[in-house]
């Protein structure tokens, strides 16, 4: 049996996210798409607070509908992490830094961890 996400760590310097269990083992390294430049990721500790399984995002220059998969990591759902199938469609790779400020990743790697992370599992964003 598959256990629960404990904890999250995105690593800004290395576009990964490190899935850890209970037991502080890896249990899945994920390729990811942090803030560009201009729309950096913050640096911050912080927790799951809401889940959805499609949602939109907006913001000051886009809006785009049918998000999947996203859990956001700040009180404001300004910075979550979510599937990104455009910037798979596209034949973007991931491990460089392309979005606004979100932790991107492929579908299924988004799928897997919204299945398996409760909301309330802690998420600390580094570099």
């Amino acid at each position: 049996m598959l256990e629960l996400v404990a904890s999250l760590v995105v690593d800004l310097s290395d576009q990964n996210l490190t899935v850890y269990d209970s037991n502080q083992e890896i249990v899945r390294v994920i390729p990811v798409s942090t803030g560009k430049a201009s729309t950096p990721t913050p640096i911050f500790n912080s927790k799951v607070f809401t889940k959805y399984r499609s949602t939109t995002m907006r913001g000051r220059t886009y809006v785009v509908h049918g998000v999947p998969y996203t859990m956001c990591v700040s009180a404001n759902e300004a910075i979550c992490i979510h599937a990104a199938p455009w910037q798979e469609n596209a034949g973007q790779a991931f491990g460089v830094p392309r979005s606004n400020g979100c932790v991107r990743m492929p579908l299924a790697h988004a799928r897997w961890l919204f299945q398996n992370t409760p909301t309330g599992t802690p998420i600390s964003i580094q570099a």
